[in-house]
């Protein structure tokens, strides 16, 4: 994922082999074995000894225990083999889609369109089995009724507040969740991002300096895993704290 968001728009995906960034060295197999070459270089380029930064052992940590919650969701319990596969197929593109708009947001503050659709498209396929099985009012208006804080501020801010792609996720988040769930995503990012925000402007070694807006894609994206795999709602959220 880190790849594709680097080498977007910038340079061919698929062509190609990774260079440092520093001394435009190519790096070779044993220098991209994730988590294990990040250690045993202790984050440094093999070759200039520049440092990579944490961001990146901390994506190759998460996904990795992302993919393996999602092996033990799809391959366990699932009726048949091919059933199996179809999910597995299914949850890889959405997590690969969110993976990449969330470390191409952090980068350059943008969505990148295509990965966006390919989102959208995930999501309305479940929202369309969702509808098979209850074809509630409340569930057709989900996308809607969990996108509207957002679509309101947009509106409001006259695009300055949020960015309409931010609108656009949490349409998908209700597509996919529905209300109830999808509005624990809402209120868990906005928590997530409040609390980096007040860190960046108290806490962090650059203080002093004017706090520039911060993506919120990626907090998106962990909500989104994190209300996924623990299966908590709004309901569940509020009881917290009765």
């Amino acid at each position: 994922m880190q790849v594709i968001a680097g080498r977007l728009n910038v340079a061919p995906i698929l062509k190609g082999r990774s260079k440092c960034l520093s001394c435009g060295e190519a790096l070779r197999p044993f220098d991209l074995i994730p988590v294990i070459s990040y250690l045993l270089l202790k984050g440094r380029c093999r070759y200039c000894k520049t440092k990579y930064g944490s961001q990146a052992l901390f994506v190759e940590l998460f996904f990795g225990f992302t993919f393996l919650l999602l092996y033990q969701l799809v391959l366990v319990g699932q009726p048949t083999l091919l059933l199996s596969f179809i999910w597995l197929v299914y949850y890889t593109l959405l997590f690969g889609s969110l993976g990449v708009m969330a470390l191409y947001d952090r980068l350059h503050s943008y969505i990148p369109f295509s990965f966006l659709v390919s989102y959208v498209v995930l999501t309305l396929l479940m929202f369309t089995l969702r509808m098979v099985e209850n074809p509630a009012l409340i569930n057709f208006l989900s996308p809607l009724i969990v996108a509207l804080p957002f679509l309101l501020i947009w509106l409001v801010t006259k695009g300055k507040g949020v960015g309409f792609g931010d609108v656009i996720l949490f349409f998908g988040v209700g597509a996919f969740f529905g209300s109830l769930q999808g509005f624990a995503v809402f209120i868990i990012s906005i928590w997530m991002g409040a609390i980096v925000g007040v860190y960046i402007k108290y806490f962090h070694k650059g203080k002093h300096t004017q706090v520039t807006a911060i993506p919120f894609v990626p907090f998106i994206v962990v909500a989104f895993i994190f209300v996924l795999f623990t299966g908590i709602d709004i309901f569940s959220i509020a009881r917290l704290f009765s």
